[in-house]
């Protein structure tokens, strides 16, 4: 099993933009320190209380400056929003500086207010995701290529550097829809998941259709891997841990009802004590060790991103010292 640490960086009006971002290098310090395997960076733009991260790559170049084994992901790119042969460019810098330790997650998104922002018709997202990754693929594995599609045009470049790791990062594919699990699988690709937007069931019917098509399309099962996020705390106590949560918790709630109450979908009548026991790693370590247990059975995954601060509201103190129980008496279980 791999463990990763994921963040999208909510920043409450009482928090400092700076010292946000300072949390999540000095988290992903940590993460390297600890044994962890990856840090996870999402992108969001426009709603600073939910995401203050619209540039997880200029992120994710800092921690590879400061971090010596950690591998350094995004969870996602929001793919139909970039010019992808300048996004290949950057991801390979990245993989370049970091010695082969970039993973390219990407996702098509479906918040409007992000396609209205970028001046891009959301109805173009599901086509503009699939050119795109073409066309990024072919940036990082052919010396020299011309593309003429619907959305991007390349006329005999020469994309430089190309990635260390060859011939390309792993490509993580975020999957929510019914929709994209059975395309994730046609392409062969990692998959991820949030067992909070679409529920414990729905992500496990939806990854046996993603299996099936990975071996209708000549693909092994057993070359891929699986990664939901969770959101998690350990703590000395069970009790102690949820009550490190609840807040954090209650704040996400609190923002997507307000902001965008229809991308919630399932999740609207959730509560923070129903995520804790549903969909999340909370508790103390017997517990936390459960409960990864019966994740990994369940979705037959081969890592978890753990979602230490869901709503940007744990300390990071606090969130350090989660971290660090995690590493002493949880991660050797399944190491």
């Amino acid at each position: 099993m791999e463990f990763g640490l994921f963040d999208q960086l909510p920043c409450a009006a009482t928090q400092q933009t700076a010292t946000r971002y300072q949390d999540i290098i000095s988290q992903s310090k940590l993460a390297d320190e600890l044994g962890l395997d990856s840090v996870w960076l999402a992108e969001y733009h426009f709603t600073p209380r939910f995401s203050i991260m619209p540039s997880p790559l200029l992120v994710a170049s800092a921690i590879s400056q400061c971090t010596q084994r950690v591998k350094i992901g995004t969870a996602v790119n929001l793919l139909p929003l970039h010019q992808p042969v300048r996004l290949a460019e950057e991801v390979a810098t990245l993989d370049v500086l970091s010695q082969g330790r970039a993973i390219f997650g990407i996702g098509r998104g479906a918040n409007a207010d992000h396609y209205a922002g970028m001046g891009i018709s959301m109805e173009e997202g599901r086509p503009r995701f699939a050119e795109a990754l073409d066309l990024v693929l072919k940036c990082w594995t052919q010396e020299r290529f011309s593309h003429q599609g619907t959305y991007f045009q390349a006329s005999d470049v020469q994309v430089v550097p190309k990635p260390y790791q060859q011939p390309h990062p792993p490509v993580f594919i975020a999957a929510n829809s019914p929709e994209t699990f059975p395309m994730v699988g046609e392409l062969g690709h990692n998959i991820l998941v949030t067992p909070l937007m679409r529920g414990n069931e729905g992500v496990q019917d939806n990854l046996l259709v993603y299996r099936q098509k990975l071996t209708e399309h000549g693909h092994d099962p057993s070359k891929v891997n699986v990664f939901p996020i969770l959101t998690a705390c350990v703590a000395e106590t069970g009790k102690k841990a949820r009550a490190i949560m609840e807040p954090s918790l209650n704040n996400y709630l609190g923002v997507l009802r307000e902001r965008r109450p229809s991308a919630l979908g399932r999740a609207i009548d959730l509560s923070s004590e129903v995520i804790m026991r549903d969909f999340a790693v909370v508790g103390d370590p017997q517990e936390c060790i459960d409960q990864i247990a019966r994740f990994k059975e369940m979705f037959d995954c081969q890592g978890i991103m753990f979602w230490h601060n869901i709503g940007g509201m744990v300390p990071n103190e606090e969130l350090s010292k989660s971290m660090k129980l995690f590493a002493d008496k949880v991660l050797p279980h399944f190491k």
